[in-house]
């Protein structure tokens, strides 16, 4: 299997390990052993994207995408450190809705 085209690692943490995810393949291997109880929805589109990829039936870079996906829901993503990834006050406040106005619909 082909590495993420960022060439970084999806980092996700579970019970205190922080694991690389590099490809696919790492990533449907995380999920079979992800807690049985835990498995959901998210989880099985999830390993569905993964099994689909690996079958050349959808890319790799979208199966990775839901990847991620079931890694910030389920809140096991681990953020990239450094000054770049950090979001300013001011940078935040700038995409909130003025005072009186409707945000679009």
């Amino acid at each position: 299997m082909g590495t993420m085209k960022t060439g970084v690692p999806l980092k996700v943490s579970l019970d205190g390990h922080v694991e690389e995810i590099d490809n696919v393949s790492d990533a449907a291997d995380f999920l079979q052993r992800w807690p049985i109880e835990r498995r959901g929805h998210v989880y099985r589109s999830a390993l569905n994207a993964c099994s689909a990829a690996i079958a050349a039936q959808i890319s790799q870079s979208d199966a990775i995408k839901v990847f991620t996906g079931f890694a910030r829901v389920t809140g096991i993503l681990v953020a990239p450190a450094g000054p770049d990834m950090m979001l300013e006050a001011r940078t935040v406040q700038s995409r909130m809705p003025k005072q009186g106005r409707q945000m679009p619909k």
